[in-house]
């Protein structure tokens, strides 16, 4: 009887150490929360956790840094936020479709076509609950007043030829937005603060009609000196057009970060939620409430950067006061680098300041400044508190990371350009991406493989390539140096593998949107 007994307790703990072996079916997972924290057109430099020299003053951000795990090398696919956007939520460069450059405007059609996956479709297949309050700039599609066909720019195939503000109905629902790509709740605004219509919507209407009108703000070209030294009438940059009578740009932070702390209160425990913030600071208008005007070293930029800071604070003691900040991944992050219009380079050497940091660049650049970005994590129980990562990721690895994080089935060409980086939370430096690419607002490429990274450019002497390693500030240009040609060749097939292949994961070859060929791949466009 003894030996059976004995035999039993040791098929129990086979059993069990087996058990602690096997991968979790997707029930029996521990879902924890995510809260997204994307910021609008900020630069590694504008943290004073990550940059001493910082005349800003972040300490809601450096708590997060304090508990959790810095990325030094983190990206975004493109300098310019709409393509920025699509890759986060998607998982996908965003010259795959046909938009090639640029950005949309508030009236442009929806970028994220129907049948493409989603971080937040993933994320509500698999029992969360998800919502989005802030920014969306991905497109979507109004309804019109009449039965018309407009012609689309020829620059930007989602975007309106003409000005078509007088023919959409406001009242109407739109498709194609926040609600349809896999958020249960949205509210927000369409496009950035400087581009009409100035109104929130809430899921897939507007809340208000925007009866009234924005009048015109930022650069002059009476001002004295004439645009390029009107430097705080670019802070101020607002387009001319519909508005909601009641609508303050001012305003937008304190209620973008009301309704984010009113739906953590509210939160039912009954599903593990997503929420994805994308917020409005610092990208113009340039507009700190009057109870941060003044607070900063860095003038009205700085100040609206420790507004944001505080919104950081306010996400993060509701999570606290909910009793659920433990089981809370919190990414805070930001869409592409500083802008030059939000703090003009000339600024830099008044309040000694500097956005990028000791980084070459700005949003809108293919250099390390345009597209590096902060890119913090804090799980509590799970990610080393004060820890670093210098390994290269991408805001496109998020649809990957949430699969993963699940052990959730996806389409293998669905997400084709993210990668999970899951195990780098977890202290294991498995990460699989062979190279990152890069593109800036007229579309022009870069990639970066290991230390090394290449811009292309047609115009004659505007390529590079750079060691970042040895050359982070990228200083010495040895494009044109015949001892690095092999370089410049292992880059460039490799650049060329990733656009024609469709796809940067393993998987059969897909096709792109729009012609195979287009103007700025102009190194393969010569070859024909």
């Amino acid at each position: 009887m003894k030996g059976f007994i004995i035999l039993l307790l040791s098929l129990s703990c086979s059993i069990s150490m087996a058990q602690e072996n096997m991968p979790l079916s997707n029930s029996h997972v521990i879902k924890p929360n995510i809260v997204y924290i994307l910021a609008d057109d900020l630069g590694i430099g504008d943290v004073s956790g990550l940059n001493p020299e910082a005349k800003v003053n972040t300490p809601n951000i450096e708590k997060l840094i304090h508990n959790g795990m810095t990325f030094t090398d983190a990206h975004t696919t493109s300098s310019v936020c709409t393509p920025s956007r699509y890759s986060i939520m998607t998982g996908e460069y965003s010259w795959r479709t046909k938009l090639k450059g640029r950005v949309l405007d508030g009236y442009s059609k929806a970028l994220i076509e129907e049948d493409k996956d989603t971080a937040p479709k993933l994320l509500q297949r698999n029992g969360y609950e998800t919502a989005m309050i802030g920014k969306w700039h991905l497109g979507w599609n109004w309804q019109f007043k009449t039965e018309e066909t407009f012609e689309m720019d020829p620059k930007n195939p989602y975007q309106f030829k003409e000005d078509i503000s007088d023919k959409v109905d406001y009242s109407k629902p739109f498709t194609g937005g926040p609600t349809d790509c896999g958020f249960d709740y949205f509210f927000g605004l369409n496009a950035s603060l400087d581009f009409p219509p100035y109104v929130y919507s809430e899921n897939n209407k507007l809340i208000t009609i925007p009866t009234a009108t924005m009048k015109p703000d930022g650069k002059d070209k009476n001002f004295p000196g004439g645009r390029k030294k009107d430097l705080v009438g670019g802070q101020k940059l607002k387009r001319k057009g519909d508005k909601a009578p009641d609508f303050k740009a001012e305003q937008v932070m304190l209620d973008l970060t009301n309704k984010s702390v009113d739906y953590i209160a509210n939160y039912k425990e009954e599903k593990p939620f997503f929420l994805y913030l994308p917020l409005t600071a610092p990208h113009t208008p340039v507009y700190p409430r009057e109870e941060f005007v003044g607070t900063s070293k860095a003038g009205i930029y700085g100040d609206f950067i420790q507004e944001l800071d505080w919104t950081v604070g306010q996400i993060v003691s509701a999570l606290k006061e909910k009793g659920i900040e433990e089981n809370t991944i919190i990414i805070f992050t930001a869409d592409n680098g500083a802008s030059k219009t939000s703090f003009p380079e000339e600024f830099e050497d008044t309040y000694k300041h500097r956005p990028s940091a000791h980084l070459k660049g700005r949003k809108a650049s293919l250099h390390q400044g345009g597209h590096t970005v902060p890119f913090i994590v804090q799980w509590k129980n799970v990610v080393k508190p004060n820890s670093k990562n210098n390994t290269t990721i991408s805001l496109g690895d998020l649809y990957a990371t949430c699969a993963d994080l699940l052990h959730a089935e996806t389409d293998k060409n669905q997400g084709v350009d993210s990668y999970s980086i899951l195990p780098l939370l977890k202290g294991n430096n498995k990460y699989n991406r062979e190279s990152s690419v890069y593109s800036n607002f007229a579309g022009r490429f870069s990639i970066r493989k290991g230390d090394w990274k290449m811009d292309l450019n047609p115009k004659k002497g505007s390529s590079y390539l750079i060691n970042i390693a040895e050359d982070p500030s990228e200083k010495n240009n040895l494009f044109y140096n015949e001892a690095y040609s092999a370089k410049v060749q292992e880059l460039t097939t490799a650049l060329n593998k990733v656009i024609l292949d469709g796809r940067s994961t393993p998987g059969e070859p897909l096709k792109n949107k729009g012609p195979k060929i287009w103007n700025n791949l102009f190194w393969l466009k010569n070859k024909k």
